[in-house]
């Protein structure tokens, strides 16, 4: 068995070949030598008498001693069980200090990062992959009857168009966008659709309302 020798104090340890030094801000032991992996030695330990770890898992150390990396200390969990295993352990105040950490530090960068060009980019991207691995549904236009196919997915409740345009009609059936304007030349009150630039309550107050005023003539 290979065991893992501490130097300085506990500050540099030396396994297999390799020289850890102790982050002191995570207390774990990374490693940074030439030809090193550039990991983490706990994690470096556990591949070397288990071979790879699994996509989704940690290596949990079982007495929470970061400073004992033995493989009889180390233990590989699920991503979600690690989690789930060190969030029972924290005590109230850890977790409010937790949270707010949360909510000073992580969450507003995290915001600027998603509004940044570089994150722009990332959420395109992704929605293009997602988009592209969709397969087309069938559904029914809810204004002229018609099948259509679309990789969009429509809520059950949801009104469903084939088109722009019948959209538009469907919204114009059902009167959802209208609003009551007063009629520039009779000064009656009708209604239309928001979106229209109508001025005039009919075709009739719309001729005459457009109608040059004519001149008085000189006496």
């Amino acid at each position: 068995m290979t065991d893992v020798e501490y130097l300085d104090n506990g500050k540099i340890a030396i396994f297999n070949n390799h020289k850890y030094v102790r982050d002191d801000k995570t207390g774990y032991y990374l490693c940074h030598d030439a030809g090193g992996t550039g990991t983490r030695l706990h994690r470096d330990v556990w591949c070397f008498y288990n071979g790879d770890i699994p996509k989704g898992y940690s290596i949990h150390h079982i007495d929470h001693d970061k400073s004992n990396n033995e493989i009889n200390n180390l233990q590989i969990l699920s991503n979600s069980e690690h989690i789930k295993l060190h969030g029972a352990e924290l005590t109230d105040e850890q977790r409010k200090n937790k949270i707010k950490n949360l909510e000073d530090r992580v969450r507003p960068k995290a915001i600027e990062w998603h509004k940044s060009e570089v994150g722009r980019k990332w959420h395109s991207e992704m929605q293009k992959k997602t988009m592209s691995k969709r397969e087309p549904i069938t559904y029914t236009c809810d204004n002229c009857g018609h099948k259509f196919q679309t990789i969009r997915y429509y809520g059950e409740n949801e009104n469903k168009f084939c088109s722009n345009a019948c959209k538009s009609a469907y919204r114009r059936k059902l009167g959802v966008d209208n609003e009551e304007r007063v009629c520039e030349y009779c000064g009656k009150t009708y209604i239309v659709g928001k979106y229209l630039k109508r001025r005039f309550c009919s075709r009739e107050c719309g001729v005459l309302g457009r109608k040059p005023r004519g001149r008085k003539s000189a006496s």
